[in-house]
């Protein structure tokens, strides 16, 4: 049997979980039995993977959907061969099934990956979800969620929990260590890091406030620092949110260093990392700080799956406010080295026992064959088979 073609639709690969995980999905497809290619609506790229795709197409359509973008997915569809189309996102979701159904591909796979999806996309999932053979999400918060709001059936929603590439996050040895620190500066310091874009999402405003707060009330110790490592989104956002730390009098204790490539590096040389986001699926950076090994301090909206047992792994915060993060903060900075030191290797061992990226790879394909009927076997198989 031939190879399967099976094309993955997204926007762009921009940083974000999404972005991340196909290209983790990508990587880590059977070459054997896969033939993957890639389109984009738009030509952007800041993850740094070397994806081994044979084709990619760009739509150059930063305005999709429009008719003509609908249209000539449908065309890169026919042209590429394309027996499954594997979108993900919003519009991207609901007018690639349109497109795949025009095109005639056999059979279509929808990823949403976000809770809190705005009224138009869960209007358009509830509209469009049949075209679909399969709808994969990465949280049971989602899957909930579009049951709840656009009236799919539960059985049609397949939960595929986000996989994290172990070689690359994972703890780091004392020398590694030291030489992130004093490249960072953290020497002396207890430091934070909070990755990812810088948007209302991520909740990094309440966290600054809970910082005023800790500081005004003298709770703030001298030797905390916090680095936000993420681009702002929109870049307005980012530039207020710095606007506001100066004027606060944050000073020293809070930076702003963007996008930061290799951010493993970063988070395995911190003492801990934030994330109280006021809204999540399932968080590409929760799992990866406890593949880091370092403590993970979440709110309860981005521990939806239960990532994190407060007390055991990290902290769970009791709201998203900055009251709540504030307190739990002041638990963290109570902390001794050896309770962080615990709490960073009990994070580790969950995250190579549930979230290693061989799993979700797995899982995906398993949708894979069931949507197809049957995948072809590995050539390595056909050869085991014939002696």
């Amino acid at each position: 049997m031939s190879r399967v073609k099976v094309t993955f639709f997204i926007n762009s690969l921009e940083q974000g979980g999404a972005e991340r995980q196909l290209a983790e999905l990508l990587t880590r497809l059977d070459r054997d039995v896969f033939e993957p290619s890639l389109v984009l609506c738009i030509d952007r790229d800041q993850l740094g993977y070397k994806l081994p795709v044979d084709r990619i197409r760009c739509l150059n359509a930063p305005m999709f959907p429009t008719p003509a973008s609908v249209n000539q997915l449908a065309r890169e569809l026919r042209d590429l061969g394309t027996e499954i189309l594997h979108t993900y996102m919003g519009w991207e979701n609901i007018f690639g099934r349109v497109a795949a159904r025009r095109a005639g591909v056999r059979a279509v796979v929808g990823s949403v990956r976000c809770t809190q999806l705005p009224v138009r996309h869960i209007a358009g999932e509830a509209l469009t979800h049949k075209m679909a053979d399969a709808i994969i999400v990465n949280s049971v918060g989602i899957r909930d969620e579009l049951v709840r709001r656009a009236r799919i059936p539960k059985e049609s929603i397949d939960v595929v929990e986000n996989g994290v590439d172990l070689a690359r996050f994972s703890p780091l040895g004392a020398p590694a260590i030291a030489r992130e620190r004093k490249l960072w500066g953290m020497d002396g310091r207890r430091v934070l890091v909070m990755p990812g874009r810088i948007c209302d999402q991520k909740n990094q405003k309440e966290v600054l406030r809970a910082l005023v707060s800790l500081k005004h009330d003298g709770d703030l110790p001298e030797d905390v620092r916090v680095i936000f490592a993420g681009r702002g989104s929109p870049p307005w956002f980012g530039e207020a949110l710095r606007a506001y730390s100066t004027l606060s009098g944050l000073g020293p204790q809070v930076e702003f260093v963007g996008i930061v490539k290799q951010v493993e590096k970063l988070v395995g040389a911190a003492d801990a990392m934030l994330l109280p986001s006021n809204y999540e699926g399932l968080p590409n950076a929760v799992i990866e700080g406890m593949a880091c090994g370092v403590p993970v301090i979440v709110s309860q909206a981005a521990n939806t799956d239960e990532l994190v047992t407060d007390g055991k792994e990290g902290l769970v915060c009791e709201d998203n406010r900055s009251a709540g993060i504030a307190r739990a903060l002041r638990r963290f900075f109570g902390l001794s080295h050896a309770e962080r030191a615990a709490m960073g290797a009990a994070g580790h061992e969950h995250a190579k026992t549930r979230f290693a990226v061989s799993r979700m790879v797995a899982r995906t394909v398993e949708v894979y064959a069931r949507v197809l009927g049957g995948l072809p076997k590995p050539a390595s198989e056909h050869a085991s088979g014939a002696l």
